[in-house]
């Protein structure tokens, strides 16, 4: 929806100083507490049995192992289905020891819902249809329906969980660690089957990301890093599975990552498109991603995407965060936005401090780019004279370079640079998509509140009062700024106003709050400059005979 709004503000920048070219005139809390030993509730209802996970990189040949790695045959099971949670300061996960998988994921304050409750990372609907996050995967389909399907025995000390199974040959472990001090899960997992190892992979699947908003708000995207730079892959965009040399891969939505992490080793992954049907039978896509099991526990951070914590986890994950071309100014602001809320405590005054102050900056460049306008202004009835004459003329016609000289001797006259007048503006493009940026990706806004009926900033405004306010200002400051196109064209661009609500009726209210905020400054900077700089148009003239004659 943003995307959109940014590209009718771009056609509508062009249908304006196209026309004038033609016709000139709230921080994270750090960790406090140890896990909690209690042991949690265990529930003894049975788990829906997840599907099997389907995909699995090719994995290299697995090493020799000694007589000792061989593990002993036995039957090894749980006699029936149960969940364990495990409670961090952090967060509280479940995991399963049917198929020995997680079902949970649930954050801890500050990062709660609308309604202040624990959000929930996992798609439990679609996780229970494609199969459960931290699923083991081989290349026997046989055998990935035995894991899916056992009971393990399951043993908890504190933060660590060990699942065990044996049956029928084969025999599997997996030790599970949660890291009490940041948001991340160590998985270490064996296969063996006849006493020997067998290849498997840990697989991430049946969907990510915050399940207290509606899935069409956020985005999600498998993110993964061959090196130490990031690339994405929309989810609904997966064609076929794609085989990855991968040191990070994970999936992600706006505000938060599910994100392997093995630093400065490849490892083979395999990522895959899964669909199963949703509300009125649409197909819902999530992906699968299945990580190879080497002989070094894999790592998993499934957390916000805060800079500290992804800092803490990795020094390169931060990288994660993507502010776009503009990413040099965007940094540098989302620096600043966070320095005045140091001291404001509401994001929705920071915001409004931060566009003032942006626009103050920028004011020589606006003060340059509407003298330009005046000058251009004083110069139109000589100006469209020329350009009737020039329009007249064919393709080929040898006048069109005379015209076209007179045209700039015009302009050279009046010391007018027939650019002066677009180009501040393009100079603070930039620093609009950076905004843009750090109001779509900074997870500080998620559930910032400001006024009384915008209860969080990275959301609509339930009641348009933001769009409606915008639209007014707008129609304003065009009323304001001098133009030199025609009446008729003067009428068209008072439909801009309307058409840049209609886009900002679903954009954040943040981003809605900047622009509303930048165009009431640029009334008032509006009113200085038309107070100072009057603009004294000439009455029309009739032609000049002299440069009549020369078309």
């Amino acid at each position: 929806m943003e995307k959109r709004i940014l590209i009718a503000f771009l056609l509508s920048l062009v249908v304006l100083y196209g026309s004038r070219l033609l016709f000139p005139p709230r921080p994270p809390a750090a960790p406090t507490e140890q896990a909690s030993s209690q042991p949690a509730p265990q529930s003894n209802t049975p788990a829906t049995p997840p599907a099997k996970p389907s995909i699995n990189p090719e994995l290299p040949a697995p090493k020799p192992e000694s007589s000792s790695a061989q593990q002993p045959l036995g039957d090894v099971q749980a006699e029936t289905a149960e969940d364990v949670q495990v409670e961090t300061p952090l967060y509280t996960a479940t995991l399963s020891n049917h198929g020995a998988v997680l079902k949970s994921f649930r954050l801890k304050a500050p990062y709660t819902d609308a309604e202040g409750k624990s959000i929930e990372l996992i798609d439990s609907a679609g996780a229970a249809k494609v199969g459960w996050p931290l699923a083991v995967s081989t290349n026997d389909s046989k055998l990935d329906d035995q894991i899916a399907n056992a009971n393990f025995v399951l043993k908890r000390e504190s933060t660590r969980v060990s699942l065990e199974y044996g049956g029928n040959g084969v025999h599997l472990t997996k030790d599970l660690e949660f890291d009490p001090n940041n948001y991340q899960i160590t998985v270490d997992s064996k296969v063996f089957r006849d006493g020997k190892p067998v290849r498997h992979s840990v697989v991430w699947q049946g969907g990510f990301g915050d399940q207290s908003i509606p899935p069409n708000v956020s985005t999600r995207q498998v993110v993964y890093s061959p090196d130490d730079s990031f690339k994405r892959i929309a989810v609904s965009g997966i064609k076929a599975p794609q085989d990855l040399t991968v040191s990070r891969i994970g999936i992600e939505d706006q505000y938060f990552v599910a994100m392997f992490l093995q630093p400065g080793n490849a490892t083979a992954a395999k990522v895959e498109k899964k669909e199963y049907p949703g509300p009125a039978n649409k197909p819902v896509a999530t992906s699968a991603i299945a990580i190879t099991a080497n002989d070094k526990p894999l790592r998993f951070y499934v957390g916000p995407k805060e800079p500290v914590w992804l800092n803490k986890a990795d020094p390169q994950l931060s990288g994660i965060i993507d502010y776009g071309t503009f990413t040099f100014i965007a940094k540098p602001l989302n620096v600043v936005l966070l320095w005045i809320n140091k001291y404001i405590r509401n994001f929705g005054w920071s915001i409004i401090i931060l566009t003032v102050l942006i626009n103050l900056v920028m004011f020589p460049l606006r003060l340059k780019q509407q003298v330009s306008m005046q000058k251009m202004q004083k110069v139109q009835p000589q100006m469209r004279t020329l350009q009737d004459k020039y329009k007249k003329l064919k393709a080929n016609d040898p006048k069109r370079v005379e015209i076209q000289s007179q045209m700039m001797n015009v302009y050279k006259e009046h010391g007018i640079n027939p650019m002066s007048g677009c180009l501040p503006l393009l100079l603070q493009m930039p620093i609009l998509f950076a905004i843009y940026a750090i109001l779509r990706v900074a997870i500080d806004l998620r559930q910032a509140p400001w006024m009384l009926w915008i209860r969080d900033l990275s959301q609509p405004d339930p009641y348009f009062i933001l769009p409606i306010l915008m639209a007014i200002v707008m129609f304003i400051s065009q009323k304001m700024t001098p133009t030199t196109v025609d009446p008729a064209q003067a009428k068209m661009m008072m439909f801009m106003p309307l058409m840049m609500t209609a886009f900002f009726l679903w954009a954040s209210s943040g981003l809605v709050l900047y622009w509303l905020t930048s165009n009431v400054v640029s009334v008032g900077q509006q009113y200085i400059i038309n107070k100072k700089y009057p603009a004294t148009l000439p009455a029309k003239t009739k032609p000049d005979k002299k440069t009549d004659r020369a078309g």
